[in-house]
């Protein structure tokens, strides 16, 4: 529990942190260009959104400077085994964001509690078995969690670990940068999402096809 306490405390100062921007003495801050912006913004929205964009880039900065730091404590600086380095984050990823796990994730650690069913409406593209199946490896992985169920096999709550809030908390920023620079309250249709997914997955089948 003070391990929680510590790590949430240690968030939330560099989230404060991060909302006071810093520029380097005799470096000029980097600014969007006018092409970025979305939409057209009124000059006070433009306002807005160049200076949240302004905060991103010095959170990018500090997350560089902060795994470098991760690096040489572990004594393992990427550039002395490139190869290593990538075969690792390569494996990772394709643990833990591949087979929509991302969108699991993401989407438990913002409903806090929700039930396999209905997480497969949410997502769309999902039988509730096939995401039961994405649970369970997600559950081995010591990223979600899962409540007894009540009658039936697809009636549990399943919320994140504190491993796995960790790892959506440190992942939040890159939605928000992302829905900043497509338009905050640019409008997503329901279906989209899963339609999506599908049209990129059917992309890479075709050009797996085409090299062979």
């Amino acid at each position: 529990m003070c391990t929680c306490v510590y790590v949430t405390g240690i968030y939330r100062g560099i989230f404060q942190l991060c909302m006071k921007p810093r520029v380097t003495r005799g470096q000029a801050p980097s600014r969007p260009t006018a092409t970025t912006t979305p939409l057209r913004l009124s000059p006070k929205d433009e306002h807005i959104f160049r200076e949240l964009m302004e905060r991103f880039a010095v959170l990018s900065e500090m997350c560089y400077r902060f795994s470098q730091d991760i690096y040489l404590r572990a004594g393992t600086v990427p550039e002395m085994d490139v190869e290593e380095t990538i075969r690792r984050n390569v494996s990772i990823a394709r643990r833990v964001f591949g087979n929509r796990f991302l969108e699991i994730l993401a989407t438990i650690y913002l409903k806090k509690s929700v039930g396999a069913r209905e997480l497969a409406t949410i997502l769309g593209g999902f039988t509730t078995p096939d995401l039961l199946r994405k649970l369970r490896v997600l559950e081995a992985a010591g990223l979600v969690e899962s409540g007894p169920p009540f009658g039936q096999p697809d009636s549990g709550r399943y919320s994140l670990t504190h491993k796995g809030t960790v790892i959506a908390r440190l992942g939040e920023p890159v939605f928000l940068y992302l829905r900043l620079a497509e338009g905050w309250t640019t409008p997503t249709s329901v279906g989209q999402p899963a339609a999506e997914t599908e049209a990129a997955e059917k992309a890479d089948v075709y050009e797996a096809a085409a090299r062979t």
